[in-house]
């Protein structure tokens, strides 16, 4: 009898032996790998164009002002989460699954025809503009913008570890095309084309063209997409789902508004790479923690949840001027600050910021301190390297230290730290606020959108209405 129950174990063992290979990969390990994937998707696209821009602006029509252009082009596709978070809360009923899917699947579409129309060019009202780049870029950044309030509640389907491999394919989404660019290379100064009468600058030495750039940001897309799509319906790995909202719906709703308030952030921020994430993973991962961060701010601030008191009023007008460097004018400045010293500061100084921006978010995951003293300091640090970096715009095309070699170095390290700084202090201020009532970080949302807005529309105005912004013109012509 217990030779034949040992005969009957062996056959099983056989059998699982059979149908679940030891070479398999845990479902766990699969997951982790999808999520990773999933995750590169949401900022990849914006990430990629910016980092490509080094290339583009001395062959598009708008020349150093395409920064602008497009830093505006990104603030008008904010509209598209706020749409979508409107739908939500009306009776329109959204499958969510399908929604990320058809997302993803125009994210890819759209980088794939960027990678051939990147380069057309029509007329608008006399002049000549990039208006295919525009288009397609407005795409992207709707799928981007939509990611921080759809792609983040889908995980809530996963086991809550697998957060941190979402954040890890965010960050990701900034260092890969970083990277790419970085192979890529650019020509030191411009070539001239004394061909014509017309003196043109040319890049010749990249060692490939943005079309195979925007092709990998493309292929990127796509398996990002595949990945989603596994993760959705691969029966291997449903066991790593969380259990079904039927039978844990109460744990599911204290989740929800756990996390409810960060994502109506997320719908009026326009973000950068996964800042707004790591914000949801502390409020989410922490939740249980006996020391909370919100008690800290609160022992810090000493204000109730609703009160609109002066120090409450500082910190939104700080973080609105902050977002207003960051997400509007720095950007649309930057040419301005960087070329002068040559196509290769300009280059190191986008994709090397770029990499700066997870950088600061990993470290917000491991200590995020919320000393007024702190975010004080960083500020104060924050200003004093825009001030350079606009006052370097500000004096092209003849910059001080434009010939020399610690000039370019001191350029690309402005912009390093002054990202990484803005990062990092955003995600201060907001984790200051982060357990106090939704209208609170509802208010910081605003405060962050309003910035980024008058920061997108001043750069747009001083580059094309004013003359305060000059090129550098090496051709001579």
């Amino acid at each position: 009898m217990q030779q034949h129950i040992g005969g009957m174990v062996n056959t099983e063992q056989i059998i699982d032996s059979q149908t679940n290979p030891t070479w398999y990969l845990k479902p766990s390990t699969v997951v982790h790998i999808l999520v990773m994937m999933f995750g590169i998707s949401a900022w990849i696209g914006i990430n990629g164009i910016f980092i490509q821009l080094p290339l583009l602006v001395n062959s598009s029509p708008e020349s150093w002002g395409l920064a602008a252009y497009l830093v505006v082009t990104i603030q008008v596709a904010n509209i598209t989460p706020i749409i979508y978070s409107l739908l939500r809360k009306s009776s329109f009923e959204i499958n969510e699954s399908h929604c990320i899917l058809g997302m993803l699947g125009m994210a890819t579409f759209v980088m794939g025809l960027l990678a051939f129309l990147y380069d057309k060019t029509s007329s608008i009202a006399g002049k000549e503009h990039s208006t295919a780049l525009f288009i397609l870029t407005f795409f992207t950044a709707a799928v981007s913008c939509t990611s921080s309030i759809l792609f983040m509640p889908y995980l809530s389907n996963f086991k809550e570890i697998y957060l941190v491999s979402y954040f890890v394919g965010e960050g990701l989404s900034g260092v890969m095309p970083s990277i790419v660019a970085l192979i890529q290379g650019i020509d030191e100064s411009p070539k001239c084309n004394d061909t014509s009468n017309i003196a043109d600058s040319l890049n010749t030495s990249a060692r490939f063209s943005p079309q195979y750039y925007f092709l990998f940001l493309f292929m990127c897309l796509l398996l990002s997409s595949i990945a989603f799509f596994l993760l959705e319906n691969l029966s291997y790995i449903k066991q790593e789902k969380s259990l079904s909202r039927s039978s844990d719906n109460n744990s599911v709703n204290n989740e929800s508004k756990n996390c409810n308030c960060q994502r109506q952030v997320s719908v009026l921020s326009e973000g950068s790479i996964s800042e707004n994430d790591v914000m949801e993973s502390h409020v989410c991962i922490d939740t249980y923690k006996k020391t909370d961060v919100g008690d800290i701010s609160n022992v810090h601030y000493g204000q109730s949840n609703n009160q609109l008191t002066l120090r409450n009023v500082y910190l939104y007008s700080l973080l609105s001027i902050i977002c207003l460097l960051a997400n509007g004018l720095l950007p649309g400045l930057q040419p301005y600050a960087c070329l002068s010293y040559g196509n290769m500061t300009y280059h190191l100084s986008a994709t090397l910021s770029q990499i700066a921006n997870p950088t600061a978010c990993l470290l917000a995951l491991w200590y995020l301190p919320h000393s007024r003293k702190v975010i004080n300091c960083l500020s104060i640090v924050i200003l004093i390297a825009s001030s350079y970096v606009i006052y370097l715009a500000l004096v092209s095309p003849d910059p001080p230290l434009q010939d020399s070699q610690f000039g370019k170095i001191l350029v690309i390290l402005s912009w390093i730290l002054l990202i990484g700084f803005i990062s990092y202090v955003k995600l201060i201020i907001t984790s200051v606020f982060r357990r106090k009532s939704e209208k609170t970080l509802f208010h910081v949302g605003v405060a962050m959108q309003v910035g980024s807005a008058c920061g997108a529309v001043l750069s747009f105005v001083l580059i094309t209405f004013t003359n305060l912004l000059q090129e550098h013109k090496p051709c001579g012509g």
